[in-house]
């Protein structure tokens, strides 16, 4: 019988520690106890709760939430041995839609961000293996655009080759019982593996660095050129608004690509 979910549960609470309330520039969850974010509580008990109630809440509460909220929001139990471990962390880390979406990327299928049939077929035609290392490599480069990547660049890339290690035994059968990675006092200080990777913390560049943002970009350099270059109120008033149009544009650029 698999039981995945209680073979991880040491290893991700390791990952995740006790209780964290650092600056939000560093981790846009905030309080956060076990990974459990006050955002995730206050909705898990259908009321606001307060920093002390986050620190607070026990173990038993945040397993149940990991289980309900995390776990079975990517069918866990229906997803192939140590794939489900990597999607399990990405998900309690960035979010269900977040880890579903890039998933379906990696497959081909439609990215709706829900982990339906259409899925779960594409997941049995493919290599375990294979799917480990590309959702692993997909999850450091989402990473690596967001905004507090500075903050958490080293633990976050431990704890990505560290879910991929322990992921890639599971899938290989090696590893029945997986043991929590040991954490030194300067690993819990400095390289901080529980803060979240939101996508709505994916920098402005980084969105401006994609084909679509340096087409925008282009378009309003020929604005400013043709301000630059006019030689009347008419062809002013037409470069302007051409600005105007691409910062716009650029806006909404930025926003889809911090909910995609």
């Amino acid at each position: 019988m698999k039981h995945t979910f209680e073979l991880v549960l040491s290893e991700l609470l390791s990952i995740e520690g006790g209780f964290s309330n650092r600056s939000r520039k560093a981790d846009p969850g905030g309080p956060t106890n076990y990974g459990i974010t006050q955002g995730t509580l206050s909705a898990w008990r259908g009321q606001p709760v307060s920093v002390q109630e986050v620190k607070q809440m026990n173990e038993s509460e945040a397993i149940e939430i990991y289980r309900a909220q995390y776990w079975d929001a990517v069918k866990g139990d229906k997803l192939p041995l140590g794939l489900d471990y990597a999607m399990f962390d990405f998900t309690v880390n960035s979010g269900p839609s977040r880890a579903v979406k890039t998933l379906q990327t990696i497959l081909g299928v439609g990215v709706d961000g829900v982990l339906g049939f259409e899925t779960l077929a594409a997941i049995h035609t493919r290599s375990d293996i294979l799917l480990i290392g590309a959702l692993s490599e997909e999850r450091l480069k989402f990473m690596k655009k967001l905004r507090n990547w500075s903050y958490n660049k080293n633990g976050w890339s431990k704890r990505v080759k560290t879910v991929k290690q322990r992921s890639l035994e599971l899938a290989l059968h090696k590893s029945p019982e997986l043991k929590p990675p040991t954490m030194t006092a300067k690993d819990a200080v400095i390289e901080d593996v529980g803060a979240k990777a939101r996508g709505e913390d994916t920098s402005a560049l980084s969105a401006f660095l994609t084909p679509e943002g340096i087409t925008k970009a282009s378009i309003a350099a020929s604005g400013f050129s043709g301000i630059l270059a006019g030689s009347g109120p008419l062809q002013w008033g037409f470069a302007f608004a051409l600005i105007a149009a691409v910062c716009i544009g650029g806006y909404l650029m930025i926003q889809k690509a911090r909910v995609a």
